[in-house]
């Protein structure tokens, strides 16, 4: 655990000038825009159910949670990557005691830490935004919090898989066309099949913040949500793990 720590904060100090936490940040920023625009068009029917708060979340975080969230994500993890391959700091670890798996679970911590930072944010922001709209005072911040934590449980999968697919084509703009296929794949399902898109890992993010349903999970489906996220996270640092010994032998 000590060595994941300080590879952690080695990949802090190598990536501090990446501008990785603004390029969440813009991410967020959009996402609350779109919402907050697509709300104001449709304010009146949103007031006449008393749904203002639950319907600027969802506004603000269904096109966000499927699409900005883990392109962003991808950005990253894919910058980091080419990083790494492009100044051989994978190269230098045969000569180094340090185990792959640590370096992949690292890498892995450090961009999830910073999606934490981003939902813990974008959520700061929302709180704001429904304040300046003049929303009704009576809402359950809690619940929304909740639901932020969840949609950042669901990108822990995501960002997994994305750090296989950047090390296995090793290529930044590749890897970006690769999760941009992805993510669009996703989106089809879920207008196709609601019931197949939960089980897509990408999906994930966007099942987490409740942004398309705006209920509560019930048991089975926490279950379910939990399941695809530990099988995506085990399947992508397993991937990822694999293609860095190849890449040493």
């Amino acid at each position: 655990m000590q060595n994941v720590m300080s590879l952690m904060y080695a990949e802090h100090l190598k990536n501090k000038r990446s501008m990785s936490m603004t390029i969440l940040l813009v991410d967020s920023f959009l996402g609350l825009l779109l919402g907050t625009l697509l709300y104001t068009a449709n304010k009146q029917v949103f007031i006449q159910s008393h749904t203002q708060w639950l319907a600027l979340w969802g506004e603000s975080n269904l096109f966000a949670s499927q699409i900005f969230i883990p392109l962003f994500l991808g950005i990253i993890v894919a910058n980091n990557i080419k990083n790494e391959l492009d100044n051989n700091n994978l190269l230098r670890m045969v000569v180094s005691p340090l185990k792959v798996s640590h370096l992949v679970m690292s890498k892995w911590l450090y961009i999830a830490f910073l999606s934490l930072l981003n939902q813990i944010i974008g959520f700061v922001i929302f709180v704001i935004m429904g304040y300046l709209l003049h929303l009704p005072g009576s809402v359950n911040i809690g619940q929304f919090l909740t639901w932020s934590i969840l949609g950042w449980l669901g990108s822990l999968g995501v960002i997994a898989i994305q750090l296989w697919i950047a090390l296995k084509v090793k290529n930044f703009t590749t890897s970006l066309l690769v999760n941009f296929g992805i993510i669009i794949f996703g989106l089809i399902i879920s207008i196709i099949n609601s019931t197949l898109g939960d089980f897509y890992p990408y999906n994930q993010i966007m099942i987490g913040l409740h942004a398309k349903s705006l209920v509560s999970f019930d048991q089975g489906q926490i279950v379910v949500f939990l399941l695809v996220v530990f099988v995506s996270i085990i399947g992508g640092l397993a991937g990822a793990t694999g293609i860095v010994k190849r890449m040493l032998k």
